[in-house]
């Protein structure tokens, strides 16, 4: 593996139940991405968001010019949890970009100076979408991607129908969520329309045996970097189809929320340096 590649140095802070990798800033060759690694908390925004921040906070310190979440992290994947009356479950969608959890995070990318991937539920009319935005360091949406493969998800969700790729400044970040991954034509389209590398904000299968497979496949087929964030598992795949980082954090998903910072509530921030594209730079 190149040294802009290299997998960053462990750290273990176990006075907090937190693994965090701890490293000097990435080199003009690589962008720091990091993973925020953080167990859902069902249906409630504002412990997620609570939980969520001092992570993002602890990411830019270490360097990461792109700090990205799970899945849903917001809602906290509450679509799994089909016991969750319907009109409740609507009401933990907000609109993209004026919604109030949306304005924090926008908040927040603007005063870290980061761009900052995040996994919520969008409210667009009538419709439901599990969404990820890409928030500029300037606080404005870059764009937003709707996941394509819903599964179980369709009796709530309404499907995603085209691909995202957004240009930054450290190249053209191609979105992907969960799901996705398991299907080479939307990986494909993905890399088809330009990505330098991929992003996949997830909270399905995890792991060596069930879930690192088919990212290492879907990296491999596309020569393409792919990061995938999930409650339990940090993963970086090579353009190669080898696991370039991995890190399991736990191997539970949600939490109560009296369990916060218990044996349970594992969670970290973990930062890998991806080869910069050679004409990044001229973006937000």
């Amino acid at each position: 593996m190149s040294t802009a590649a290299r997998v960053l140095a462990v750290y273990l802070a176990f006075s907090t139940g937190t693994s965090t990798l701890f490293a000097a800033p990435a080199d003009d060759g690589a962008v720091r991405v990091a993973g925020i690694v953080l167990k859902w908390v069902r249906g409630q925004r504002d412990t997620n968001y609570r939980r969520l921040e001092p992570l993002v906070r602890e990411a830019a310190r270490r360097g990461a010019a792109i700090v990205v979440t799970t899945e849903c992290f917001l809602d906290g994947y509450s679509i799994a949890d089909k016991s969750i009356a319907l009109d409740r479950y609507r009401d933990l969608g907000e609109p993209i970009p004026g919604g109030p959890y949306f304005g924090r995070l926008a908040a927040l990318a603007d005063e870290l100076d980061i761009h900052l991937v995040a996994g919520l539920l969008e409210a667009d009319g009538e419709r439901r979408y599990n969404t990820a935005v890409l928030i500029a360091p300037d606080g404005k949406l870059v764009g937003q991607y709707r996941k394509q493969k819903l599964g179980h998800e369709s009796v709530r969700n309404t499907a995603g129908d085209a691909s995202a790729v957004l240009d930054t400044r450290h190249g053209r970040i191609g979105l992907v969520i969960c799901a996705d991954r398991t299907e080479p034509s939307i990986v494909g389209r993905t890399c088809a329309a330009g990505a330098d590398f991929i992003i996949c904000p997830s909270g399905g299968m995890y792991g060596a045996d069930d879930n690192d497979p088919i990212v290492r496949a879907r990296s491999r087929e596309n020569s393409i970097y792919i990061v995938f964030v999930h409650p339990a598992e940090f993963l970086v795949t090579a353009p190669d189809g080898s696991v370039a980082a991995r890190q399991m954090v736990g191997d539970r998903l949600v939490i109560d929320a009296g369990d916060e910072n218990g044996s349970t509530d594992s969670k970290g921030v973990y930062l890998f340096d991806i080869p910069r594209p050679r004409e990044a730079g001229a973006q937000p």
